[in-house]
């Protein structure tokens, strides 16, 4: 994998991650999605697709490789994800 693309993943998964703390004011991934299905930013297709690239990205730091094929479409996905949480938070 192109490390440019690998550090894109990690860190839009990573402020999607701090997005979802803010708005579930948790670090409990589960109760940050629930408010955010609550808060009808997510619905539970989106909670399980986060659920699992933030799992992979969790992967990546363990052991520097990210264990799912990332393209830039996914990246996209992540950052477009990104745009609708933190706008929807400042709402």
């Amino acid at each position: 994998m192109d490390e440019v693309l690998r550090k894109r993943f990690v860190g839009q998964a990573r402020l999607v991650r701090l997005l979802l703390w803010r708005i579930g004011n948790s670090t409990d991934l589960a109760t940050c999605f629930c408010a955010a299905k609550q808060g009808g930013m997510l619905g539970d297709d989106d909670v399980r697709l986060l659920g699992e690239l933030l799992g992979a990205e969790e992967a990546c730091r363990a052991n520097d490789a990210v264990p799912i094929e990332v393209d830039e479409v996914l990246v996209a996905k992540l950052q477009r994800y990104a745009d609708k949480l933190n706008r929807a938070d400042s709402a």
